[in-house]
């Protein structure tokens, strides 16, 4: 039996995604200032990936099925929110080229993460 696409999923995703991604920069933030780890894009790049991935796992692993669909939504929509909140904050506009590289990352990362999720056994 096929079960529906449930909105309130992808929305836990993208409210965990925005957890994790906040843990991680803090984290980073911490490893930033008491060692001598240099700051580059790859740090920002690989916390953005990483939190999008976990919440599609997490997301696609409680539905059970459609890890594609779920994962894809939650980068879609962390992007969004990503893209809403720097609209508010920041008073320049962004790259678009940069945006379009996040937006690729979000959705490769989220799809990967949601495909897994599902694919993972339960225990």
């Amino acid at each position: 039996m096929l079960k529906s696409f449930q909105f309130s999923l992808v929305l836990k995703g993208i409210l965990l995604a925005s957890i994790l991604a906040l843990l991680l920069s803090l984290v980073m933030g911490v490893l930033l200032s008491y060692t001598t780890l240099p700051e580059s894009e790859l740090s920002t790049t690989l916390i953005f990936g990483a939190s999008i991935f976990v919440a599609a796992f997490i997301t696609a692993h409680q539905a059970g099925t459609s890890g594609l669909y779920y994962g894809l939504a939650i980068g879609l929509g962390f992007i969004l929110l990503v893209l809403i909140l720097s609209a508010i904050f920041w008073s320049e506009t962004p790259s678009w080229l940069k945006m379009g590289e996040k937006t690729i990352l979000a959705l490769v990362s989220g799809g990967v993460g949601g495909i897994i999720g599902v694919l993972f056994p339960k225990l």
